[in-house]
């Protein structure tokens, strides 16, 4: 075969014909770049050479359609530059606009990355210098390293750096002079302050650097490792600690470390400053997750015909003809109130509803209704106002229990009648049911659910007739603000009556860290310490903002299964898959990187996730490989109402229909067995497993199931009551 070198030989290039041929073959690739790489042309010995020249390989993230997010465009055409050098080993321009970008004052805490990711600005410069090749490497060291050995021998007494403004001129040297030969020593004793001042994610931060990026290093590499995961300890990051220590028994056995002038085994020494939880994770290679809908042991039920414990119904006769007559005009037809399943919280005594504002409370051994915060007969009456069906976004009911205090977001029945009403937030007792707070600025509207830490709240919410979404900490006993954080501008649909539909939030913590997920185009994580946004992940949503209704045409499949996106999160591995969006995700947040994405449903909601498979279920259980993103299997269900979710135990998936519960295989989807329940008339709904009790809920009540298993044996002098009705 020969060579394209051969090849270009054949071409008589003083000739004018052939030139032509050759410039117009030029044009035409010039012409089909799209979204691949700008390219340069030359000519090299009387040839034509294509080279790179700049990479536009997708949209910036911040310019993606969906969730607005801002950005230093000054500081982003800086890095495009250095960047652009980079490629065209221009080593000399490559460093000056290094560090013209370095001094540079950001207007915006974030920047893009080639992934997808928006990053802090900080960050992403280090990314940028770290990512040097080796003769970008050196020529950096060649123009910086005697400057930045002078500016740090005036930083340091005694091995330490003596003042804050010491610090600061460290942190400087840091980011723009971490490649020389001092950059190690910079970072270490970086992370040694950090540590000092409880910052422990910064400490991490600068050893990680190390590790990752200095191999030349003269600095213990065990020593490092072991700070490491102390300051991961620290910083409650218990997952990316026990790898770490998993890391050094095997890279390191049998050598000791000198912490706090004492010798000592860094494993045995990790080990005991872990949860007990975290430590079992470092004896076992596979990975753990731990979900609401996580069951350690196989379920086992007793007969094909169970049996209840109890049942409680809320749905009021009043309620139920308003609901249907309210399916019989525009008012509440794209609602799809029919379907609807309220939402569920549980507690180790109760569980807890919210059903349209309607909160109560039901004792789970009993089934006896302790409380609730007004009656179901008076839900007629809301069902035939105009201002509730303008107002109403179902998927804004949410509740929450943590300690003495029951949180949930509504539309207090005094403000139904209101036009544009806002979801509030109110606080109960948990025992009593007894209002104690109310958040009390009436123009804010709570959209997610709140996520309680210890006693703070933490909640996003937006003003009424504004699309910027907030963060906010308020404090537990009194609901009073703490601090917010602006997150960045949704783009939002219209409903069939014309009114702004917002998107629904989901919260998670790890640590003192924050993933937010927006169901509108963004994935956040932000640093509670710090307040600030840490990073953030952007992806193309498209919102329907169309104001032709038409309200009498069929609902789609997503409205009458009330989907929600949702986010399954297995140590490092984020799966998340977003309301309205027809592709599910995979991110390695460790590494910013994109694992993949596939097409999927738009009705589909994630609802489990085990070592092999990512489960998700709309009128058909679908279980997606987690490694090569392949559709494993799939089985139709007999799914008609909301409130979708799963029960996964070690062998089996349990969901809740309009036909029962159904026990499906994991290994190939086979249905196992099918359960009618005592809830006949029901469309189904939300499944959970607690205190020995399977709970069903369904859009008319919800019902309890004792069930065998090891752990939870079934009491053979249960009673099966008939079912209640309160």
């Amino acid at each position: 075969m020969l060579s394209m070198g051969a090849h270009l030989k054949h071409f008589n290039l003083k000739s004018a014909w052939t030139q032509c041929i050759v410039w117009s073959g030029v044009c035409f690739l010039f012409c089909q770049q799209d979204q691949a790489e700008a390219q340069q042309v030359i000519m090299l010995n009387g040839a034509v050479v294509v080279q790179d020249a700049m990479a536009a390989n997708s949209t910036s993230p911040h310019k993606m359609p969906g969730f607005s997010i801002s950005v230093d465009e000054k500081k982003l055409n800086l890095l495009e530059d250095y960047e652009r050098y980079i490629r065209h080993r221009m080593w000399e321009k490559a460093l000056a606009s290094l560090k013209e970008l370095s001094e540079t004052k950001s207007t915006s805490r974030l920047l893009p990355t080639k992934d997808g990711f928006l990053v802090d600005a900080e960050d992403r410069v280090f990314q940028a210098l770290t990512a040097l090749p080796p003769e970008g490497r050196e020529a950096f060291r060649l123009f910086f390293d005697g400057k930045a050995q002078k500016q740090f021998e005036e930083l340091t007494v005694s091995g330490r750096l003596a003042t804050p403004q010491a610090v600061a001129e460290a942190r400087k040297i840091f980011s723009q002079y971490f490649l020389t030969s001092i950059g190690d020593d910079v970072a270490d004793l970086l992370g040694n302050d950090a540590f000092e001042q409880g910052e422990f994610q910064q400490a991490a931060r600068y050893w990680r650097a190390v590790l990752d990026h200095h191999p030349d290093s003269n600095l213990s590499e065990i020593d490092l490792n072991v700070k490491y995961a102390l300051a991961l300890i620290r910083n409650r990051q218990t997952d990316q600690a026990a790898a770490t220590i998993q890391l050094i028994s095997q890279q390191y056995s049998d050598q000791k470390v000198t912490l706090g002038g004492n010798s000592v085994d860094p494993v045995l020494y990790l080990k005991n400053l872990l949860p007990a939880e975290s430590e079992k994770s470092i004896n076992n290679s596979d990975a753990t997750t731990v979900f609401s809908n996580r069951i350690s042991e196989p379920l086992k039920m007793s007969a094909k015909q169970i049996q209840p414990r109890w049942q409680v119904t809320y749905l009021d006769q009043t309620a139920e003809q308003a609901i249907v007559n309210s399916q019989s005009d525009y008012y509440g037809r794209a609602k799809s109130y029919q379907t609807f399943v309220p939402p569920m919280t549980v507690d180790d005594q109760r569980a807890y509803f919210n059903f349209y504002g309607i909160c109560f409370a039901v004792d789970l051994q009993t089934g006896k209704l302790v409380w609730r915060n007004a009656k179901f007969k008076d839900l007629g009456t809301n069902f035939n106002n105009y201002s509730f069906h303008q107002s109403s976004n179902l998927k804004q009911y949410h509740i929450s229990v943590e300690g003495d205090y029951v949180l949930a977001t509504l539309i207090p029945q005094k403000e139904m009648n209101r036009y544009r009403a806002a979801y509030r937030l109110i606080a109960y007792q948990r025992d009593s049911g007894k209002q104690l707070w109310i958040y009390s600025q009436a123009t804010e509207s709570f959209i997610s659910k709140p996520l309680v830490d210890g006693e703070h709240i933490y909640v996003v919410s937006h003003k009424q007739n504004n699309k910027l979404l907030t963060l906010n900490c308020l404090q537990l006993k009194t609901g009073k603000k703490e601090w917010s954080i602006p997150l960045g501008s949704v783009v939002a649909g219209n409903s069939s009556n014309g009114m702004t539909i917002m998107p629904i939030p989901i919260l998670q913590k790890t640590g003192d860290s924050l993933l937010i997920l927006t169901n509108n185009g963004a994935l956040f994580e932000i640093s509670i310490p710090a307040k600030t946004i840490t990073w953030a992940f952007r992806y193309p949503y498209k919102v329907d903002q169309s104001n032709t209704n038409y309200y009498y045409a069929a609902l789609d499949e997503a409205v009458q299964l009330h989907s929600e996106g949702q986010m399954l999160r297995d140590q490092n591995q984020v799966y998340f898959k977003e309301a309205g969006m027809d592709e599910v995700y995979a991110l390695d947040l460790a590494a910013k990187k994109l694992l993949w994405k596939r097409p999927i449903k738009k009705s589909a909601q994630l609802v489990g996730i085990d070592q092999q498979n990512v489960y998700l279920l709309s009128r058909e259980l679908e279980a997606i490989d987690r490694k090569s993103h392949e559709l494993n299997w799939a089985v139709k269900l007999p799914v008609a109402a909301g409130g979708m979710s799963a029960l996964v135990d070690p062998d089996q998936l349990w969901v809740f229909t309009s036909r029962g519960i159904f026990e499906i295989s994991k290994t190939n989807g086979d249905i196992l067995e099918i359960y009618r329940g005592h809830d006949l008339t029901s469309l189904g709904g939300s499944i959970d497993f607690r205190q020995g009790l399977v709970l069903c809920v369904s859009n008319q009540a919800v019902t309890a199931y004792p069930v065998t298993d090891p752990g939870s044996p079934v009491d053979s002098t249960d009673q099966k009551s008939k079912p209640k009705k309160q």
